[in-house]
């Protein structure tokens, strides 16, 4: 019962995120903790995909001092288990919808979530902002969300979680910069590939999710996902 009375808690802190101007407020959610799952969807106000899973995961600097600070931490994209949007988005002439990336795009070895891909192309995103809720963590069994959701005398991450996640953050925002680097040129030399290749309608090709496009192809297997 107490867990359950949390997780209605859960839901109502989410909605009230940042006074409740948002046009999308996301939770974190754990599989394994202390290791955030989501990687694939998250993106920091950069555009960044997260560089560690253990907090404070981010690249950008005001994304990473607002998840220190506890406040409402500003993103480019998020789905995290749970989501809350602003409605009126799906609704209208032009409606937002859920999409993959262009199937020529993937052919290049290029892939993007659509839980990224619909915050690119919401219109509301750019006005009122996508937010994630350091103060609502969802797990994906009992065991991941009681790690998460400790007691109001235990904070999460504990002090010490904190001082080594921050020079661990500090030590790979150092160290990985060149594979970061490569990484993007990567990606944006095979976007460019792709816009210079001729569409069937004679339009321009734009892909409005960059910043949600990676260096890998995933295909369904039997088990589920296989990256490649």
């Amino acid at each position: 019962m107490r867990i359950q009375g949390k997780q209605t808690e859960d839901v109502l802190t989410l909605l009230y995120t940042n006074s409740g101007h948002y046009a999308a407020a996301c939770s974190l959610d754990f599989s394994k903790p202390p290791l955030y799952y989501d990687t694939f969807a998250l993106r920091d106000i950069s555009g960044a995909k997260p560089i560690t899973q253990t907090w404070p995961f981010f690249l950008s600097s005001a994304s990473r001092r607002a998840l220190i600070s506890n406040n409402a931490v500003p993103v480019q994209s998020c789905w995290n288990g749970m989501v809350a949007m602003e409605a009126r988005s799906f609704y209208g002439q032009r409606p937002l919808e859920f999409r993959g990336i262009s199937d020529r795009l993937a052919d290049l070895h290029l892939e993007g979530s659509e839980c990224c891909l619909v915050h690119a192309d919401n219109p509301l995103s750019a006005s009122k902002g996508v937010w994630l809720n350091p103060n609502v963590r969802v797990g994906y069994n009992p065991d991941a969300y009681e790690a998460v959701n400790l007691s109001l005398l235990q904070a999460w991450p504990s002090p010490w979680e904190r001082i080594i996640g921050m020079w661990y953050n500090r030590w790979v925002r150092l160290v990985g910069m060149p594979q970061r680097t490569v990484e993007n040129f990567v990606v944006k030399s095979r976007l460019r590939r792709w816009q210079t290749q001729k569409s069937v309608s004679g339009e321009q090709k734009v892909e409005h999710g960059v910043y949600c496009l990676i260096n890998e192809m995933q295909v369904l297997v039997e088990n589920g996902w296989k990256h490649l």
